[in-house]
């Protein structure tokens, strides 16, 4: 646990804040060096929950529950989307085939990386997500299949 501490300290001091103007209305809120999380409820095949730690478009930082049988469809995004599992197991698909990765290790998806993202695992998954540059809707498409 210390390690993790030690990583999310890393990330948030990497996250400086945007000085040229208020840029906390899509995104956390940032005062006193405190980050209060924006609550996102996502309904993919089902409900999900994403606390976004995020205070500018340079750096995205979330935290993600998902329950059992969450899917996400099938994308590719023009960020990076690296992050630790804190608990349960999250599957990556990919057109080369499944990878599963397991609570205390991390993962990395490359930025135009075709990928399904799920919960493989037979409890609620929660991990913490770090998109670079951070999420924009434009930057993501959403694909049918992996042939296409």
């Amino acid at each position: 646990m210390n390690k993790i501490l030690l990583i999310l300290f890393v990330i948030f001091m990497g996250c400086s804040p945007n000085k040229k103007g208020n840029n906390t209305a899509k995104k956390a809120i940032y005062k006193d060096h405190i980050i209060t999380p924006k609550k996102i409820i996502i309904n993919d095949n089902v409900e999900r929950h994403l606390f976004d730690y995020s205070i500018s478009d340079e750096i995205g930082l979330n935290k993600m529950h998902a329950p059992v049988g969450w899917t996400e469809p099938i994308i590719e995004a023009k960020f990076e989307l690296r992050g630790i599992v804190l608990s349960g197991v999250l599957g990556l698909e990919f057109k080369e085939g499944v990878k599963k990765i397991p609570s205390s290790k991390g993962f990395l998806i490359p930025n135009n990386t075709r990928v399904r993202i799920f919960n493989a695992g037979s409890e609620e998954l929660v991990l913490i997500e770090v998109l670079r540059p951070g999420y924009q809707k434009e930057l993501v498409t959403f694909f049918e299949d992996f042939n296409n």
